[in-house]
């Protein structure tokens, strides 16, 4: 790396050098894009080659003539040679360290140089990058700590700078509950003590920090909880890297850490011993809420192999006799945060075993997926980085540590047995992420979405790749969780749906023969019916090969009007007749009840109830046949005629009569169905509880292996809690301005109608809770007595049983909040086994 003459310096000679982000002077060849023709000054060339016209709507903003007149000196070029230099900075701060290269030592020899000389002038710049790079580039941590180490001997005011910096940025994080962030932060400052830019004793403080909330108390044995097992893990991660300074400078307080974290992970593993709750396959032994008993594993062959960790280049071992003369800092303490919910700690999750690797690599695998998890973390706001910088992390690796598949590679060539594979490793790790438990740590639709980038970066791979690791999981259908199938069964609709919805579908031409309630056909059939979503019928119907006939539907999906001229008795004709002319005529609402008012007070053969039955069922069907053609049609359609639909849902047998016409309505098209559930929620013409109770009608015994029912009911959970999360910011912001106008003594009347709207939002949000509450206790209420029955199948109560563990785990806060009302009507003594173990499971999770 040649860092002659300074970044963006000017030669002796005279006019600016074109040099590239490592200081060397570009060649430029006449006749190319952009370089200079021999006659003399640099052409204007599109990006075809071809010489722009001189005119003035062609000039960029920044193209523009200043002030001092056309063509005139432009006073920006003192700032354009600044923001100049600070571009190629931090282009080589991002850069350096790409690849584990002979040239490496050289190169941050000539960076940390170059650095030292421009900091005073562009310290804001310096620092910025550094922290991204720490934060966004997890797995180059030991190439910035070997450069903060640099830094830091070369002059021991800027390392304190840059030390200072991080630090800040832990403490950030962690009066923020950004685990992810602190994790990769202590990791860096566990290296920090290899360069000696901080003592050990320093790390020994700041571990002891995490632990204090964790060590006995008084001969006590630790509490197993969400804080505590996240602090624990923070922990462990930091001793995968400080380890070996500990051992060397401070033994004793590595083993008292080490006895601390022993003594939690073995209490947290007999607490979870039974809990299955968070466990992905059924058929693979219980880890409970997180992945500690496997961590210590991977610490304790760590250790034995004297804290060495080979499987990433550190380049800190080069600089040895720099270090040794470095000055160290100290550091202030850090603090806990006191009042974050328990929901808000990191619950870090088993990575899954879904292909064969070597045993005795388990270190090394553990590492370059650790390194891979924290890329996928840091870098969820943009799915283009995260996949460009995902395929690089083996750039750093140590040689023989993984192999790399090359594009003439089929996977099923790769030798999984025998040797680490990186692809495969990024994927186990995609998909750990994808069917994380108890929840995953962001949408479902990140994931789906940085597999589509990483495919198309690497199309002849990443295709077989991830295709093989379906595979295996799908074939485990039988024994994973319930939740996990319909997350796998949404990202592979989504991610071929990008692909010209190519897949080898021949594979499971099989399933078709399997029970209908069998997982795997079960799972296929839901694919497919998202697959159409994204397309049409005929187009997935041609590209499928026999044996796919029972699993996608003969017709394209549609509505099930009821009222057909066929179907129909004279008089139910007549009404449906003048109803359906009205609707189609743009008729009103009042024109329309006048219709059904006017008809049905001729039928004196049945009672008023069973009149107003019919009359609400008429209009259902009517209005839904009206906005039946597309979801614009149907929104248009129920706001129309909210009045009158609202009118005849004025009681919860109403509303739920509503809630099973709209579901035999779209009988045969289940998107539209549940699009309309919804929106008739939003609209209050039926209520969350409504819903409830239809999902949970003995008519639907034996279908609720239908992915569908349970969407339905988790979007009517998510709008009931989101609703009261509003609200509650509703009364939060009114009790501000009410205090606000109470400190001014000429806002008296103000103030008082300030009160008024806070106890009018505090009245609804009461409302909204009690709504919450019925919701959560009806739907666990339902689960239980289904459950106990005995009057389902062993397939039936299987399914039913995986959607009761998703209730719980997702609304696992409401239930807890309620766990007195549950624990008094719910989960009576003589509830099923596996019933209360799902509660008590529940429990502890949250605890």
């Amino acid at each position: 790396m040649d860092f002659s003459g300074r970044l963006g310096g000017r030669p002796r000679g005279g006019g600016r050098r074109d040099v590239d982000e490592f200081g060397r002077e570009r060649r430029l060849v006449a006749g190319r894009l952009g370089g200079r023709p021999r006659g003399g000054g640099r052409r204007d060339v599109d990006e075809f080659g071809r010489e722009r016209r001189s005119r003035p709507h062609n000039r960029k903003p920044y193209e523009r003539p200043t002030r001092g007149g056309r063509g005139g000196p432009s006073r920006g070029g003192q700032h354009d040679e600044s923001k100049d230099i600070e571009t190629r900075l931090s282009s080589l701060i991002i850069k350096v360290g790409d690849k584990n290269t002979p040239t490496l030592q050289n190169n941050l020899e000539a960076l940390s140089v170059v650095l030292e000389k421009d900091y005073v002038k562009h310290e804001t710049t310096v620092l910025r990058t550094f922290r991204q790079c720490i934060l966004e580039l997890p797995w180059k941590v030991t190439v910035y700590s070997t450069l903060a180490g640099l830094l830091n001997a070369k002059n021991n005011e800027t390392g304190s700078k840059v030390v200072a910096l991080m630090h800040g940025v832990l403490r950030e994080a962690l009066a923020k509950g950004d685990w992810a962030s602190v994790k990769v932060l202590m990791r860096f400052f566990a290296l920090l003590v290899n360069t000696n830019t901080i003592a050990a004793s320093t790390l020994v403080s700041m571990i002891g920090t995490f632990l204090q909330p964790v060590a006995d108390i008084d001969g006590a044995a630790p509490v197993v909880s969400a804080s505590n097992s996240c602090l624990v893990f923070v922990v462990m991660s930091t001793l995968l890297w400080g380890g070996r300074a500990l051992q060397d400078r401070a033994p004793e307080d590595l083993e008292r850490i080490l006895a601390v974290v022993e003594q939690y992970v073995s209490k947290h593993a007999e607490a979870n011993q039974s809990n299955n709750l968070t466990t992905v396959f059924h058929d693979a032994p219980p880890k409970g809420a997180n992945v500690l008993a496997y961590l210590l594993e991977v610490l304790r062959a760590v250790a034995e192999n004297g804290w060495r960790i080979d499987a990433i280049f550190a380049p800190y071992e080069m600089f040895a006799s720099e270090f040794a003369q470095a000055k160290q800092h100290e550091l202030p303490a850090l603090a806990l945060p006191a009042d974050l919910a328990p929901g808000a700690y990191y619950t870090p999750s088993e990575f899954l075993q879904l292909v064969p690797s070597p045993a005795e690599q388990s270190v090394r695998k553990y590492i370059l997926q650790d390194f891979i998890a924290d890329t996928i973390t840091q870098l969820e706001g943009n799915r283009k980085d995260c996949a460009k910088y995902l395929m690089q992390i083996h750039g750093l690796c140590n040689e023989d540590v993984c192999n790399v598949m090359t594009a003439m590679q089929h996977p099923d060539d790769a030798d999984l047995e025998s040797s680490l594979v990186f692809e495969y490793l990024m994927a186990e790790v995609l998909f750990s992420f994808l069917l994380q438990l108890p929840e995953g740590l962001y949408r479902e639709m990140y994931y789906t979405s940085l597999a589509v980038e990483l495919r198309k970066a690497e199309p002849q791979i990443l295709a077989g790749v991830f295709e093989a690791v379906v595979e295996n999981v799908v074939a485990r259908a039988q024994s994973i969780d319930v939740e996990c199938l319909n997350r796998l069964s949404n990202w592979l609709a989504v991610y071929i749906s990008n692909f010209g919805f190519q897949w080898d579908w021949a594979k499971w031409s099989s399933i078709g023969s399997e029970p209908e309630d069998s997982p795997k056909r079960c799972f296929l059939q839901e694919t497919l019916l998202k697959i159409i979503r994204l397309s049409y019928l005929d187009r997935i119907k041609d590209m499928l090969p026999d044996g796919y006939e029972s699993l996608v539907p003969a017709k394209a999906p549609s509505h099930n009007f009821k009222f057909t001229v066929q179907a129909m008795d004279e008089r139910t004709r007549e009404v449906s007749v003048a109803m359906g002319r009205c609707l189609k005529g743009k008729g009103t609402v009042e024109q329309a009840l006048e219709i059904l008012t006017e008809h049905y007070a001729r039928w004196t053969d049945v009672d008023d109830e069973a009149r107003q039955s019919l009359a609400r069922e008429m209009l259902v069907e009517h209005v839904l046949l009206l906005g039946s053609k597309t979801f614009s049609h149907m929104l248009n359609a129920i706001e129309k005629f909210m009045p009158a639909l609202q009118q005849f849902g004025d009681t919860p047998e109403a509303r739920l009569h509503i809630a099973k016409v709209t579901e035999d309505f779209w009988l045969k098209n289940p998107q539209f169905f549940a699009i309309t559930i919804d929106k008739l929620v939003n609209y209050r013409v039926i209520d969350p509880i409504t819903v409830v109770e239809m999902l949970f009608d003995p008519a639907h015994m034996g279908t609720w292996n239908r992915f569908y029912y349970w969407e339905i009911l988790r979007n009517t959970v998510n709008k009931v809690n989101m609703r009261v999360v509003q609200l509650q910011g509703r009364l939060e912001a009114a009790r501000a301005a009410a205090s606000a106008m109470q400190d001014d003594a000429d806002a008296a009347n103000g103030s008082e109608q300030g009160h008024e709207s806070i106890e009018q939002v505090e009245a609804t949000l009461g409302q909204m809770v009690q709504e919450q509450r019925d919701v959560v206790v009806s739907a666990a209420r339902h689960f239980v007595r289904f459950l106990a029955s005995g009057e389902l199948s062993e397939s039936d109560r299987a399914w039913l049983l995986g959607r009761f563990k998703e209730f719980l785990r997702s609304y696992r806060a409401q239930v807890m909040d309620n766990a007195e009302t549950l624990e008094s009507l719910v989960f009576a003594p003589d509830a099923s086994d596996d019933v209360r173990l799902a509660f008590d499971n529940v429990r502890a999770l949250s605890a």
